[in-house]
């Protein structure tokens, strides 16, 4: 996805013109889903024993093979058990589920309010390809003033900027903290955040809930070290509040719309034909000819929400 960013638009043009005519030109929109990247989990082959206290006579440490392993049960569902031998003696076990069998959707939408204010709704679609629940939606924004809606079935979170994959602008992790709350395949939820922010593109990330059951003591660090990261959950783009848009000219904003077009485009926000128009209207500055249109393209399905409010943030 972070070459998609740099690519020119002249590469979509050159993308578009040069199909063959055995590919169909992308005639209405379909946004992606947030891309997954397959791990994989083996049993560890180098660890060291653990520590399982002081010999009271002799003082000295007392270590033992734990015997760390990682059994595939359910190659469908991504599902392991994560064994070992714990402190007592006795096998113990973990079930783990794999982020990558979650396919989400993540659309936006914005409105205005009479104070001048942008209301961001956020839909994930927990598509019916997955095979487990939305356990959690982390989105990007670059903005001072976001007032997060707690009224919603996930509950938001601020996350840390100290953690490396949140370190840029702030993420909000809205996530589902309620026994009456599960979002499965092929159901929706909807959070909100509002900000004085017009939207720009940012990130989002989505994720389930790996570790679905606990052994009554803590699993050793050879397995736990398998565990994947934030880096691992399904990612993508979406839009958000972004404070820099504010101070930018006319001209500027055009500018920034017409670097973000090829990615809109790949992202399935906005179809061959329309990114070739758009992009001739904001060459030509002509944003009231753009304006006109996006009503007009939005109901024929050429672009998506998230096009329609950025355009409209820029004029």
């Amino acid at each position: 996805m972070k070459r998609l960013v740099a690519l020119s638009f002249i590469g979509l043009v050159t993308l578009t013109v040069g199909c063959s005519a055995s590919q169909r030109a992308q005639t209405k929109v379909q946004r992606q889903p947030l891309e997954k990247q397959r791990r994989e989990y083996k049993t560890p082959t180098n660890y060291e024993h653990r520590d399982r206290g002081y010999d009271p006579k002799t003082g000295k440490l007392v270590t033992y093979d734990h015997k760390p392993r990682v059994e595939l049960t359910d190659e469908k569902a991504g599902k392991y058990a994560f064994k070992w031998i714990g402190y007592d003696g006795k096998e113990k076990a973990v079930v783990f589920q794999r982020g990558d069998v979650l396919d989400v959707v993540v659309s936006a939408d914005v409105s205005k309010t009479s104070g001048h204010q942008y209301v961001y709704t956020y839909t994930a679609q927990n598509l019916p390809t997955s095979a487990t629940y939305l356990k959690r939606l982390i989105v990007q924004n670059l903005a001072a003033d976001v007032m997060l809606d707690k009224g919603g079935s996930f509950m938001p979170f601020t996350m840390s900027n100290t953690i490396f994959q949140f370190r840029e602008g702030n993420w909000i992790s809205f996530d589902d903290v309620s026994d009456d709350v599960q979002i499965d395949p092929g159901q929706q939820v909807q959070v909100r955040v509002t900000s004085s922010a017009p939207p720009g593109l940012v990130e989002c990330r989505a994720s389930i809930e790996t570790v679905i059951n606990g052994a009554g003591e803590e699993m050793p660090s050879a397995l736990e070290n398998l565990l994947p990261g934030y880096d691992d959950f399904p990612k993508g783009y979406t839009i958000g509040p972004v404070d820099y848009l504010k101070a930018l000219s006319p001209q500027d904003r055009i500018k920034y719309v017409l670097e973000k077009l090829p990615q809109f485009h790949a992202l399935g926000w906005i179809t061959d034909e329309s990114a070739a128009t758009y992009e001739q209207l904001l060459r030509r500055g002509d944003l009231n000819q753009l304006l006109i249109r996006l009503d007009q393209d939005f109901s024929a399905s050429q672009i998506t929400t998230e096009v329609r409010a950025i355009i409209r943030g820029a004029n």
